[in-house]
């Protein structure tokens, strides 16, 4: 087991350090009209013709795809990223789209253990470059949720909120952002998204950063054979443009990276009490939609099967 790391200085502001440590995110603007229109264009003329659903672009089995929409994000925000951050280094720059349709929702999760956390802290900058709105997915958050609970979060690990969708869902946040407008936040945050039933896709640019001097790693859970333990994978920086299991092969054991070995893990679970400590009471307004078993991390198989791989996963 490990105790999360006190935060290291990431954003040239003090104020924004400051919020983003309490509550687990920042909104900032991000990208201008131009940026906007750039990364557009370079979706349209990159992205697959069957594109259905959610589709990050980190599941593509292209890899050209993979490494030019990373090169293409990652430059263009470079501007906004020097304004913001101090310390820092960027992974992985990705598209995530939602295409209209029910199929696009993105239940509850936390991403996926990319960084050794008692050390660092893994963090997305997401980015839309449409308006969002209550039909679009727009993502919900639950503010200071990033730090409830030490975890390690992957497709074949339990998540530790199975059995609080719906209390938290109901207390969530939604962020309306505009286009170009961004949301900086923590990846162990709990988050989700709507399906998009408007009539048009929504794009999303997702940049993956770190402190500079972080060291990233994925886990995994056999648990047939090692029921109290996490193996952990030593990962090079630029293995989220290299690693082709997220779009299929999800609950293997990790084919890219060096083995750690294995760690005791608890698999301690969020307890209403424990989530009423933080946030008080929480009655139940209405009734949301639940799986039975929640998603994870930011990866998922082909869109065939979409809705079995939805209630064991998800990650940018």
């Amino acid at each position: 087991m490990f105790d999360f790391a006190p935060y290291l200085k990431v954003f040239r502001d003090d104020a924004l350090q400051a919020q983003f440590e309490k509550d687990g995110y920042v909104v900032v603007p991000f990208y201008n009209q131009e940026e906007i229109k750039a990364l557009t264009t370079l979706y349209r003329e990159l992205h697959p013709k069957d594109e259905k659903g959610f589709y990050p672009s980190t599941f593509s089995k292209d890899k050209k795809y993979r490494t030019t929409a990373d090169k293409e994000i990652v430059s263009v925000g470079s501007r906004s990223m020097e304004h913001l951050l101090v310390d820092y280094k960027v992974v992985c720059g990705s598209f995530i789209v939602k295409s209209p349709g029910p199929e696009s929702v993105m239940e509850l999760h936390q991403d996926m253990t990319l960084v050794d956390e008692s050390k660092f802290a893994g963090i997305n900058i997401w980015c839309p470059l449409v308006d969002l709105t209550d039909t679009n997915g727009a993502l919900e958050i639950l503010a200071g949720s990033q730090r409830l609970v030490p975890s390690y979060r992957g497709s074949s690990i339990p998540t530790i909120y199975a059995e609080l969708q719906n209390e938290i869902k109901s207390i969530m946040k939604p962020l309306f952002l505009k286009a170009g407008e961004a949301v900086i936040f923590d990846q162990s945050i709990l988050h989700y998204s709507p399906p998009n039933i408007s009539d048009d896709i929504r794009i999303v640019t997702n940049t993956f950063f770190a402190h500079k001097d972080a060291t990233f790693q994925t886990a995994w859970y056999d648990k047939e054979n090692h029921k109290e333990q996490i193996e952990l994978f030593e990962q090079d920086d630029n293995f989220l443009t290299h690693f082709d299991q997220f779009g299929h092969d999800i609950y293997a054991r990790p084919k890219l990276g060096k083995s750690k070995g294995l760690f005791d893990y608890k698999f301690t679970k969020l307890s209403l009490e424990m989530l009423e400590d933080k946030y008080g009471p929480i009655p139940l307004k209405k009734e949301v939609e639940s799986i039975q078993e929640p998603v994870s991390v930011a990866v998922a198989p082909k869109q065939k099967g979409i809705r079995a791989w939805l209630k064991r996963l998800l990650t940018s």
